[in-house]
């Protein structure tokens, strides 16, 4: 081989190519951060038209945009095993969000069949980048046993390392892992050695492109017009009583009844006041088109309020409430509907699930996703809902089309966050409340 000597010419050429290389990364940087801001405005469409030439091309990160808008619908009709392809070629090239987003697949069944095996591999992969989420999930399968073999010292390893990068959850399931003194001081030692192994310029949890990123923003949805329907009828659900300025969703469903979530009047409390309830429907920046306080009460009978630290599932089924208005409001109420296992699954097939809330991320405007899927538990007693999450959607409904018109099927109660499982009490554990306290209503209006 006879080596190329550096003339000029060929200097000035290699420059060339390397400022044109840098135009052509900072030409997609562009158009990924464009496309993210089109899908946080609701501009499906746009997004896709800016990612699909990326994704094909071979960017990991459009790869997986690409992927997360057809796992939730953005845009295309919902296709989980289609979203699945995206995710593994972007996990392919080291991306640890998309290696996450595919183990959380295997754990849930989304497009695959249940896998904890493949789900623990993945995870691996990304927990060993410093993923703080899969770090999470791999230390609770290592506790449990599932799809490895069961090991307390690394699983407890996993689990803190998972809390000190921000995981929420870690603290609580810690305390699972009942470690000797010299098992404990093993994690300790694994837990100061760690270093992450990332596996590409843009695998790791810190990298400077995160904001192209959808995955890593649960909070991201549409916002949505509150004077059209159904988001006229829905809104903002605020207690007096609440020390944190904290608030909920809730939703009309009669002129004078609001369902939602029973830890929303609660907040922890003992009991509250029906007067220090308020109900502000379609808030639209800041100004409701019409508000009431609750004259009365009407709590789930097996409902025990708690704080938020100290919340389990089991209480979900529970977690519904009817504030009595004093006054009525215009504004055309929802419907509620309790559905079998069967009517969620096709309305999800149809993309017809829908959520419309009052989040943390734009607390003066209704934010909604559609699109969404919604299953139930073996007892029947809780759903399960692929949808969207953040402070201030507690309350807020998991509505489905009846008869062509949206209904409330459930009432967003609690969230997962490593999951991304939302949960909500199914409403066939509130429909005979709210038709019998309909029904008075109705008589006493004669």
């Amino acid at each position: 081989m006879i080596p190329v000597q550096r003339t000029p010419l060929i200097k000035s050429l290699v420059i060339c190519l390397a400022v044109l290389l840098g135009s052509v990364a900072g030409a997609s940087a562009a158009e990924l951060e464009d496309a993210v801001a089109a899908a946080g405005s609701g501009q499906h469409a746009e997004a896709l038209r800016r990612l699909q030439p990326l994704a094909a091309k071979g960017d990991a990160r459009a790869q997986f945009d690409v992927g997360f808008m057809q796992a939730f619908g953005w845009g295309q009709p919902r296709n989980p095993a289609g979203a699945l392809a995206w995710y593994r070629k972007a996990a392919d090239q080291g991306l640890a969000v998309a290696q996450h987003y595919l183990g959380i697949a295997y754990v849930n069944g989304e497009g695959v069949a249940c896998d904890p095996r493949e789900a623990v591999r993945w995870f691996s992969r990304a927990a060993a980048q410093g993923f703080a989420q899969s770090q999470y999930m791999l230390g609770l399968m290592m506790l449990g046993g599932r799809g490895v073999t069961q090991d307390p010292v690394q699983g407890y390893a996993w689990l803190v390392m998972a809390g000190r990068n921000g995981v929420r959850s870690a603290g609580r399931d810690v305390q699972r892992a009942k470690l000797t003194e010299p098992q404990r001081l093993q994690a300790e030692t694994i837990i100061t050695s760690w270093k992450p192994k990332f596996e590409a310029a843009d695998g790791g949890i810190a990298s400077p492109r995160a904001e192209q990123l959808l995955g890593l923003d649960r909070h991201i949805g549409e916002v949505v017009d509150p004077t059209s329907w159904p988001a006229s009828s829905i809104g903002v659900v605020t207690v007096a009583q609440y020390s944190t300025g904290g608030w909920c969703t809730g939703t009309l469903i009669a002129p004078r009844v609001v369902l939602t979530a029973a830890h929303c009047v609660f907040n922890g409390v003992a009991q509250v006041s029906p007067g220090n309830v308020r109900f502000l429907a379609g808030m639209n920046r800041g100004t409701p088109a019409a508000s009431s306080v609750a004259d009365k009460l009407i709590v789930a009978p097996d409902f025990v309020p708690t704080q938020h630290d100290k919340w389990s599932l089991d209480r979900s089924p529970a977690d519904w409430a009817l504030i009595i208005l004093k006054d009525p409001l215009p504004s055309k109420p929802v419907a509620v509907k309790a559905l079998t296992r069967e009517e969620l699954a096709a309305a999800t097939a149809a993309g017809t699930i829908s959520e419309i809330g009052y989040g943390q991320e734009r607390r003066y405007s209704p934010t909604g996703q559609r699109n969404c899927s919604a299953g139930m538990t073996k007892d029947a007693r809780l759903l399960t809902v692929h949808c969207l999450a953040n402070f201030g959607y507690s309350g807020s409904p998991i509505m489905a089309e009846v008869g062509g018109q949206p209904a409330v099927v459930g009432i967003f109660s609690a969230f997962h966050e490593e999951t991304r499982l939302m949960f909500a009490a199914p409403a066939s554990q509130f429909e005979a409340t709210v038709r019998r306290e309909i029904a008075a209503q109705s008589a006493s209006a004669r």
